[in-house]
């Protein structure tokens, strides 16, 4: 009976991409890729580079080409000056691409800043500003860390999961940053409630199933209503942190939180109300949502990324220890701005990381309001556009030996085109927390340097090369380290 199915899925998955109908004549210049091999790797849990090198293969060396999938057909870019022509392109007139109630992306994100656009993107995108200027402080992350190294001390000189432990950290520094809230995931090995409970959301949300059939989300399966519950419960705790804010504010009984600082939240509900701008709820639970998902994964998988190189190329690990200490001194302290920008091997460190595995390998879609030329190419109105953020950051015209962990190519001074490494995206819709998170990464990888050593374990399963996990945002598969204490 499974397989029945199964191969019934695959018929019906074939004669839908089958139907595939150029959308207009002005585009019969563009080639087209079919999607299917893609689609079939997917279906099979192949890891995210190996599907990256079968795009690559498919679209067979062109750096604009059109492709189905799901129900969507769109523009793929994978050059860094098309990406440059798009990307630079005023918000009004490449806004993103608008999703309706029934999508799993808009069911869980709603209109938070990624997807939104016009007055409500432009509003909430400089309300949030101030706010994250004000956070470039690395005291905050500082804090966090040592709190990290309490949970590590508990499972030192045996391998743990170190996405995980980022995870936690993370997550932990986001609560203080978005919400003035503390989640506890560094306090025990048991995880909160509600983080399992955007855990499963995330999951369904990233289906491979879902994304090419987005119809399976709108049947009336015990997932289905599981999905719904878990997002009411995950919008229940939202709601509450934002009406707690209110009423502090209104009531004048907690205007600052962690030790002076204001977080993100309370800093946009008071700028909106010096500045007489209404916030809807709703719109500032979508808002959080998005800071959630941004703060939390993504930098999760960047950290876990550099812990794993500097544990495989043990000189690697030295010289950046070297460098931290050089600035920092032998014992482990918080840094400082200024410390912070003399770390040239740490950043570079971070860079390449974000080169090798972008979290996000591709931008979501962008929606043609006027007739645009990529090139050469004259693009129409409606034309729905992406990025291909992997290949532009693994184009061997523009990184030498692009699949080999290599952080001294951002200090050698090489000119490449400047849109090649834009993990953060780039242009006026470019990621809001990119300064953030490149701090947060550069204290919590110097500080774990001055207090640990770290290695593979002798049958780590990644040590010829890091796995991937199947899934659109990447994480690593079974990624463990050992951690000992410096003399």
């Amino acid at each position: 009976m499974f397989a029945l199915v199964f191969f019934a899925i695959i018929f019906v998955a074939i004669l839908y991409f089958l139907k595939f109908n150029k959308s207009s004549r002005e585009l019969e210049h563009i080639p087209y890729v079919s999607a299917l091999p893609v689609i079939w790797a997917l279906f099979r849990n192949k890891p995210h580079d190996e599907i990256q090198d079968i795009v690559r293969k498919s679209s067979k060396g062109h750096d604009i080409y059109l492709s189905k999938l799901g129900p969507y057909v769109s523009l793929n870019i994978a050059s860094p000056e098309y990406a440059k022509d798009l990307l630079m392109k005023s918000e009004d007139i490449a806004p993103k691409f608008e999703y309706r109630p029934g999508n799993v992306l808009y069911d869980f994100f709603g209109n938070g800043m990624v997807f939104s656009n016009g007055d409500k993107w432009r509003t909430y995108r400089n309300l949030a500003n101030p706010a994250f200027n004000l956070a470039l402080s690395p005291e905050m992350v500082g804090e966090t860390t040592m709190d990290l190294f309490s949970f590590i001390q508990q499972n030192l000189n045996r391998p743990i999961d170190i996405f995980e432990v980022m995870q936690r950290t993370t997550i932990e520094v986001l609560g203080k940053l978005a919400f003035g809230y503390k989640f506890g995931c560094l306090e025990s090995e048991e995880t909160p409630h509600i983080i399992n409970i955007y855990k499963f959301i995330i999951s369904t949300v990233e289906s491979v199933y879902r994304i090419v059939f987005p119809w399976i989300s709108n049947l009336p399966t015990e997932h289905n209503k599981k999905f719904h519950r878990a997002i009411k419960e995950f919008d229940e705790f939202i709601f509450d942190i934002i009406e707690t804010k209110r009423n502090k504010i209104k009531n004048n009984s907690e205007k600052y939180t962690n030790n002076g600082r204001v977080d993100l939240l309370t800093s946009m509900l008071e700028l909106s109300e010096r500045e007489g701008i209404h916030t809807d709820t709703k719109q500032l639970r979508d808002e959080m949502v998005i800071f959630f998902v941004a703060g939390h994964d993504t930098t999760s998988m960047s950290l876990s990324t550099s812990f794993y190189y500097l544990a495989k190329y043990p000189e690697m690990q030295e010289k950046a220890r070297a460098e931290v200490i050089s600035i920092l001194g032998n014992e482990p302290v918080i840094p400082t701005s200024d410390q912070l920008k003399e770390m040239k091997y740490i950043n570079a460190i971070i860079k390449e990381s974000l080169r090798m595995f972008p979290p996000a390998s591709g931008l979501s879609f962008r929606t043609l309001e006027e007739q645009i030329k990529i090139g050469s190419h004259v693009i129409p109105k409606k034309t729905l556009c992406t990025v291909n953020i992997w290949q532009l950051l693994h184009d061997p015209e523009n990184w030498e030996n692009p699949s080999q962990y290599n952080p001294e190519r951002f200090l050698n001074n090489k000119k490449r085109h400047p849109f090649s490494w834009i993990p953060f995206s780039s242009g006026p819709r470019n990621c809001i927390g990119q300064n953030f998170s490149l701090m947060e990464q550069r204290v919590i990888l110097s500080m774990m340097l001055l207090k640990y050593n770290w290695t593979l374990p002798k049958n780590s399963i990644n040590k010829d090369k890091l796995m991937l996990e199947a899934q659109f945002l990447l994480r690593p598969v079974d990624l463990k380290l050992i951690f000992t204490e410096r003399n």
